[in-house]
């Protein structure tokens, strides 16, 4: 049979090349909706733009892991799905040979020890081309990581459009995977990428693999093999335990009979209340840990889905019992657990639509009634709503206007405008109710220069809420706002300045209440005036982390490139960098370049802050900087119109900061941008220079080219000397770009500056 166009006796010749879809899968994928958010950038750009050339061997990069990720996991669930027990047994199975071979090919690139996983989300709903009332539904939405490399439906979408051959049809390929995942009720997996003797290796994912087949085929060898977990239930993992390590399944069920009262009994063992499953507890316990090195595939586990929904089970014997609860009543069936474990999570809200929230609330506001019957409601109902509150803090506004709060019901209309409508436990829609009015609130807030703004009791109770201070202390609040703007609505720096001790005085959260609502001013005036004044309240703040975590998150979100506020951000990020503040009292629109020289200065618990935070979102970094290059490099070739100057000068100094930035930091995704900017600046024929309308905008990127330089040589790279000599000796190709004695100074200086080792 042919699954993903893959027929089991042209696997071997296939499987150093890529794997192409049968028709019908063409036909699938031809029907799906693809989102793309890229900005339009004449080709030619960005074939010629040397950064634009570093972005994208970045994204090849972490395309080569999802490429190799996704064909493991789609051979993977072709071998489950359509291996009969009887292949299995065949020696040398050629399915199981790919396999391992893309494993080992995933080894090899990492390096080392990794680990595949899968797990179900249910965020999004994957809507066909031709008719949006025929959506995907979120039940097929999975995600696949290694590392911190993801792949879901939507990523794969653009990796398709970088690799045109190996990514060809990639989103129908995985749509197709989730589907049969989908309906084998598998939520999780994870795959052990091991390095090792092949053999050895081979072997141990045969097993693993032949285990698997059987558990989901029992009728053509009976079922007793299976090992039943602690509710009386086949469980897949204890099964695979058994039959990896040639272990009896009868003494390890045995196992579990013993263990199940001291998990479950009236008198639990204390030592066993962090674990989620027996599963976990033998796993942890002395006699089984070398078997636990032996695993090299999960399936379902229920332990791994709760490390997903950000629910930790070793830091509360609540969230365990969560779990607990949870699978004593739907531990038959992994889809109504996965769900339910989900609602009750803070990763179950995050990008999450409207339609689907609701539903998400709903299965929420089943837990709570289901834990209102337990001996531990308020603990479980309490650990639950942390969970939910933390999630629903993130969901943009919008979401939140899309949804209807009438009586105990949250309702919504999707795109043919069919309404539905969900019943909420009374504490999930006290939540809902909240941050609905907080988007209401914060609307009254960003418009607080307009005297006819007023608040009431409601706006206040939200804000207090929001900044864990007393309604009376919110007013308070509000009141230093209003005085920091004139009868006209302009922001005054003198009056804020005069209030930042008492701005203080809610240190914890102050920062965040401030740069949320004032960051996008809409005059340039009082943007650099509010820049200026809140310098000096960073520079106080006793524990300044939070409010850099707060910045960085904010400036490489995924939201639109190239706000006022991202550069705004950089610039107090840079700020909390030091340990000295030179820019205090100061009027600036920029970063000083003399913080480059800044060494003995730096505040290295923020430096490792920052590089923890490039490390963990090195994704989105990337994605940030290589919008903000195409839209410079869009801009700059449009004709010269006043506006167009001025947004293009806005996106250098942009562009600087980040190098800046990076340069401050370090770690090899910094050194990698800073460079990337060099390479493209100190090119004479890189598109913005050639192709510029406006001759006088090239200083400015010489200018950024000479910032780029001084930062690179703070990572004392013997290549990027080398480059930064090549630059320097370019003198003659830049002086010829335009005609001008100005420019001609100018060239001459930079040069010096670029190719002076000692600077």
């Amino acid at each position: 049979m042919m699954f993903y166009g893959i027929t089991v006796s042209s696997m071997e010749k296939e499987e150093n090349k890529e794997f192409a879809l049968d028709e019908s899968a063409q036909q699938l994928y031809q029907q799906l909706e693809g989102i793309d958010d890229t900005l339009r950038v004449d080709l030619s750009l960005k074939l010629e733009s040397e950064l634009m050339q570093f972005l994208q061997q970045e994204e090849k990069k972490r395309d080569t892991y999802r490429l190799l990720v996704a064909q493991a996991a789609c051979l993977f669930v072709d071998i489950l799905a359509e291996t009969t027990i009887a292949d299995f047994a065949k020696a040398s199975n050629p399915k199981v040979r790919v396999f391992v071979n893309i494993l080992n090919k995933i080894a090899a690139l990492a390096g080392r020890e990794t680990k595949i996983s899968c797990r179900f989300r249910g965020q999004q709903t994957l809507r066909a081309a031709d008719s949006p009332a025929s959506a995907t539904p979120e039940a097929y939405d999975y995600e696949l990581a290694i590392g911190d490399v993801l792949l879901d439906y939507l990523v794969a979408q653009k990796v398709e459009q970088r690799e045109t051959l190996k990514g060809r049809a990639l989103p129908a390929k995985l749509l197709r995977a989730f589907t049969v995942m989908s309906g084998m009720r598998i939520f999780n997996f994870a795959i052990v990428v091991k390095a090792g003797e092949a053999a050895e290796i081979t072997g141990q994912y045969e097993k693993s693999l032949g285990s698997l087949v059987r558990f989901y085929n029992p009728q053509q060898h009976g079922d007793n093999f299976l090992v039943r977990d602690e509710y009386g239930l086949p469980n897949i993992n204890l099964t695979l335990l058994a039959a990896t390590n040639n272990v009896r399944p009868d003494s390890l069920q045995e196992l579990v009979g013993k263990l199940k009262p001291r998990m479950l009994g009236a008198d639990p063992d204390p030592d066993l209340s962090f674990f989620t499953t027996v599963y976990d507890a033998i796993l942890a316990s002395k006699n089984y840990q070398q078997l636990r090195q032996k695993m090299a595939i999960e399936v379902n586990n229920v332990h791994q889905l709760m490390l997903n929904s950000r629910i930790n089970p070793k830091r509360t014997t609540e969230g365990v019992q969560v779990a607990r609860l949870v699978l004593s009543k739907y531990g038959s069936d992994p889809l109504k657990a996965s769900e339910l474990i989900a609602s009750i999570s803070a990763e179950g809200y995050r990008n999450v639509q409207s339609k689907v929230m609701g539903k998400r609330l709903a299965q929420a506001s089943e837990f709570m009634e289901m834990a209102g019957g337990s001996t531990n409601q308020k603990g479980l109902q309490v650990e639950a709503l942390q969970n939910i509150e933390v999630g629903l803090e993130n969901i943009p506004d919008e979401v939140y206007e899309e949804i209807k709060i009438e009586g105990s019901q949250v309702s919504s209309v999707d795109d043919q405008g069919k309404k539905t409508s969900w019943s909420l436990h009374q504490k999930v829609l006290e939540l809902v109710s909240y941050f609905k009015q907080r988007a209401l609130t914060k609307k009254k807030v960003r418009d607080i220069n307009n005297r006819e703004v007023e608040f009431d009791a409601v706006d206040y109770s939200v804000i207090a809420k929001n900044c864990r201070v007393t309604d009376g202390q919110a007013r308070h609040l509000v009141e230093l706002l209003k005085e920091c703007f004139s009868q006209n609505g302009r922001f005054r720096r003198s009056s804020f300045e005069k209030n930042i001790p008492e701005f203080l005085r809610y240190e914890e959260n102050v920062f965040e209440f401030l740069w949320y609502y004032m960051k996008e001013l809409g005059l340039k005036e009082d943007r650099i005036g509010f820049l200026n004044s809140i310098q000096l309240l960073v520079s106080q703040l006793k524990k300044p982390e939070k409010a850099f975590k707060i910045l960085l998150t904010d400036i490489f979100s995924p939201a639109s490139t190239g706000r006022f506020s991202d550069r705004n951000g950089l610039i107090l990020a840079i700020i909390l960098l030091r340990t000295y503040n030179q820019e205090a009292k100061s009027n600036i629109e920029l970063t000083p370049e003399e913080v480059l020289y800044v060494w003995e200065g730096l505040n290295k618990k923020m430096v490792g802050v920052g590089q923890d935070f490039f490390r963990h979102n090195q994704e989105l970094v990337v994605l940030k900087v290589k919008r903000l290059t195409e839209l410079l490099l869009q801009i700059s070739v449009k004709k010269a119109h006043q506006e167009e100057q001025m947004r293009l000068r806005f996106l250098i100094s942009l562009m600087r900061e980040v190098v800046v930035f990076c340069s401050l930091i370090g770690g090899r995704l910094s050194e990698s941008t800073v460079k990337g900017v060099v390479r493209e600046f100190g090119n004479p024929s890189s598109p913005f220079y050639q192709r510029v309308d406006d001759k006088s905008q090239i200083s400015q990127g010489l200018k950024l080219l000479q910032v780029a330089a001084r930062g690179l040589k703070r990572f004392n790279d013997p290549h990027s000397a080398n480059l930064l000599e090549v630059i320097a000796h370019r003198e003659r190709e830049f002086v010829e770009l335009y005609d001008n004695p100005t420019h001609r100074l100018i060239v001459k200086k930079i040069m010096e500056r670029v190719g002076n080792k000692d600077d």
